[in-house]
């Protein structure tokens, strides 16, 4: 498998109990993109891109290696309750799903969005994807 799978509430703990953001978790190194799709149990849009954001996983590893990280954050929605659904609203700066982001760290700010969409065409998620490699592979270059 091509993505990482992270139930909602496992970043939830790890972001409460250290001192790092959901974005300094999830985008820990230099030199990479870290592509994130934040998905929801019953959304017939998540389960329509899922294998789309597959397929482009596949690639772009396969073009660029380890130069991308590709993970799922899920969000558990049973029947009665939208309670960890608001709270993924709060902690991920999300609204609709599937909202995808896009993470790279950078040398002064640490790890920063340079991306946010909800379901967008995989063609424009790879246009940003190249570009951010570029973009990524530098700061990792830069001693400065």
């Amino acid at each position: 498998m091509n993505i990482n799978r992270i139930e909602f509430t496992e970043l939830e703990k790890e972001t409460s109990t250290s001192d790092k953001s959901f974005s300094e978790i999830l985008a820990p190194e230099y030199g990479k993109v870290y592509i994130v799709a934040i998905t929801r149990d019953g959304c017939s849009a998540c389960a329509r891109q899922e294998p789309r954001l597959e397929n482009l996983a596949k690639a772009m590893v396969a073009r660029h290696r380890n130069k991308t990280v590709f993970t799922r954050i899920h969000i558990n929605r049973p029947p009665s309750s939208e309670e960890e659904s608001l709270r993924s609203k709060n902690l991920l700066g999300h609204y609709f799903y599937p909202t995808n982001l896009i993470l790279i760290r950078t040398r002064d700010r640490g790890a920063i969005e340079c991306y946010k969409n909800i379901a967008p065409r995989m063609g424009e998620l790879k246009k940003i994807i190249e570009s951010l490699i570029v973009v990524a592979t530098a700061i990792a270059e830069d001693t400065g």
